[in-house]
């Protein structure tokens, strides 16, 4: 994983991060773990090819 892949994917579960501790709705906090989850999944590479 280069390093433009690693700054992506920073952003994309800090974007995660800063939904789930900074909103008080419960339903966005399990919308963040959810998509947290997949985007960690889509690139574990055990687990890419059975999300592919």
């Amino acid at each position: 994983m280069s390093q433009t892949e690693m700054t992506k994917l920073a952003m994309a579960l800090g974007l995660c991060y800063a939904a789930y501790k900074f909103v008080g709705n419960p339903l966005v906090k399990a919308a963040a773990v959810s998509v947290g989850a997949v985007i960690v999944a889509r690139k574990a590479p055990i687990l890419s090819n059975v999300m592919a």
